[in-house]
Parts: C-alpha cells; sequence; structure tokens
C-alpha cells in the first residue's frame, strides 16, 4: 500500500471533489460560453463550432497536469498552493483548479475578444471564492509577485513574441509552469517559425519540432509532455496541439 503523503492527499481531495460535483445547478441563462462546466457539476449553453471538440481534447491533459503538479507541491493538505492561469478568457482553468483545491487563483486575459467579461460572474454563481481575475496584457506579468504553479495555455499562438512570454511565464512560476501551444501540421520544419501566423495579421506558428526544440533549448526540467490534435480546427496550421509539464528546482 502506498503510504506517500501527496497519495494520501490526493484520495481526500478526489473524495471532496465528488462530493462537490453531486448537485446539478445550471447556468444556461447566461447564454452560450466559452467551455462547458460539467467539471462542476452544472449544465450551460457553449459556443458552437470548434469549443466543444477542442475542450474535450485539451481538457484532460490540462487538469492532469494542474492535479499533478499541486498535489506536488503539497506535503500536506494544509500547505497553501496558489496558481495562475494566462490567456484564461472565461477563466474556466482558473476556476477548475480552485475546484481541484488549489489555495488561491488568478487568471489573466487582456479581454481582446470579451470572453473575459464573464469570468466573475460565473465565479460568483458557482461559489468559487479566492479566485480573482486580472485585466492585463501578458507582456506585464513580471510585475505580479510569483505563483507555485502558472499555467501558460489557450493564448501563446496569439502573440507576436511568444520566446519572451514564456521566459517571463516561467520567471513568475515558483514551482511549476504548464505550457500548451497551437503548432502547425503543414511543416514539420525544425526551424519553422512564422509571424504573424499563416492568414493571420497577428499571432505566431511554430511546428511541432520547432516548438519543442524551442522548449528543450531552455534546459528546463521537463517531467511531461504531449501532443494531440484539436479536433475543431480545420486547418493544418492550427491542428496541433503541444503541452508540457516543467518544473522548476527549489
Amino acid at each position: 500500500m502506498n503510504h506517500h503523503p501527496n497519495g494520501c492527499w490526493l484520495n481526500i481531495m478526489l473524495s471532496k471533489l465528488f462530493k462537490r460535483t453531486s448537485t446539478i445547478r445550471s447556468l444556461e441563462d447566461l447564454g452560450p460560453l466559452y467551455h462547458s462546466y460539467h467539471l462542476f457539476g452544472v449544465q450551460n449553453q457553449q459556443l458552437p463550432g470548434i469549443f466543444q471538440p477542442n475542450q474535450a481534447c485539451k481538457e484532460p491533459i490540462i487538469l492532469s497536469y494542474i492535479l499533478l503538479a499541486l498535489a506536488k507541491c503539497r506535503t500536506s493538505t494544509d500547505t497553501p498552493v496558489t496558481f495562475a492561469e494566462l490567456f484564461c478568457a472565461d477563466g474556466y482553468y482558473a476556476m477548475a483548479a480552485r475546484h481541484l483545491g488549489i489555495s488561491a487563483s488568478i487568471g489573466i486575459d487582456n479581454n481582446r475578444d470579451g470572453f473575459f467579461t464573464i469570468a466573475n460572474k460565473v465565479a460568483e454563481r458557482l461559489g468559487i471564492d479566492n479566485c480573482t481575475f486580472i485585466e492585463m496584457d501578458v507582456n506585464d506579468i513580471e510585475t505580479l509577485t510569483p505563483l507555485d504553479i502558472v499555467a501558460n495555455i489557450g493564448g501563446l499562438y496569439h502573440v507576436e513574441n511568444p520566446d519572451a512570454i514564456l521566459d517571463k511565464s516561467y520567471a513568475l512560476a515558483r514551482r511549476f509552469l504548464i505550457v500548451q501551444n497551437v503548432v502547425s501540421l503543414a511543416s514539420e520544419t525544425v526551424d519553422y517559425y512564422e509571424s504573424p501566423a499563416p492568414g493571420w495579421t497577428w499571432g505566431s506558428r511554430y511546428s511541432r519540432r520547432s516548438f519543442e526544440k524551442l522548449i528543450e533549448n531552455k534546459g528546463w526540467n521537463i517531467i511531461d509532455r504531449h501532443f494531440n490534435i484539436l479536433e475543431g480546427n480545420e486547418r493544418l496550421e492550427d491542428k496541433g496541439s503541444v503541452y508540457f509539464l516543467i518544473q522548476k528546482d527549489i
């Protein structure tokens, strides 16, 4: 039998999680949302098109990385662990982190597409406390106090300086950095990089191999990585998705 403290804490956390999701509530009156909030035991409308299939592809690995990082940060159930979600849109993963047992979380987004506006209302309706939403450009995150876990997910391909944003994200993380990025399947070149992204007037795009090379060349401690296809996206330039869980030496 495994008596590791992280394993004991994980069993306690999962038990509490299943109890919290046993009561079905509804967010349907808020209209279509960026994410499905099924994790919280609620019903809601989700925006049509790419949103549902892409969430189904990304969510299992991102939640797994949050949960593993949280477990590794804790030696007891009383150990406080903080979390930040960059490019948070409606703040779903910032709320999910609190739901999974994170002590306090923040969601950061520039609200370019307007999804961020609903975040506070959803958190209030779900009863999520200690979850703060900050409208901020990711280029300014060095002004924030470092947090234990930082998740750079869902928006790195939107910026023209992804390498610099990665470095800022790593500096913001005390213990773990979670990275997710969209990569092009139209190229397998190890040095491929375009900015603006193909067909766009903004953003950037790596191939799977070139983005993996970028991360590996930083010398960071990669403890897990993953790749899958974003089934909601049609263009080869938008279909690849890479994931990294990076642990910092402390």
